[in-house]
């Protein structure tokens, strides 16, 4: 087996981290939804807080697979990240075009920036090395 390279090392660790920490909010979310100061800052009713930490755990399950994917791997889970990478760029894009001022713009020009990273380090030589000897 081909040694991993380092950044996309570091794009699963992110993915799976990101996965932890989305499960976390989901559990709080459902652990919270009954609560007089989460119902009133949030203005939903403890059944769609319920729905909403539900959402968030499947999201998170889903995203620690893919993440796990990329690290051992998976040309499916290359491609979903790719996938994804790119909606955030049409989004992003969209952003800047429609409010192309203060945070929107900066949010979407970091968006972009993230999103060229990641597939650059999915589609680089090395990575098509690893990808392909998997």
């Amino acid at each position: 087996m081909q040694k991993r390279p380092g950044v996309i090392s570091f794009i699963g660790f992110i993915m799976v981290l990101q996965a932890a920490f989305g499960a976390v909010a989901g559990i709080v979310v459902i652990a919270l939804r009954s609560t007089a100061s989460v119902i009133d800052a949030t203005g939903a009713t403890d059944s769609e807080l319920l729905f909403a930490g539900i959402v968030m755990l499947i999201l998170a399950g889903i995203q620690g697979l893919v993440g796990l994917g990329v690290l051992g791997g998976s040309r499916v889970a290359r491609a979903i990240v790719a996938v994804i990478q790119i909606l955030n760029v049409m989004s992003a894009a969209w952003l800047m075009f429609t409010h192309h001022t203060g945070a929107f713009l900066y949010s979407g020009l970091l968006s972009v920036a993230v999103a060229v990273f990641v597939l650059w380090a999915l589609f680089n030589e090395k990575a098509d090395e690893y990808y392909n000897a998997a």
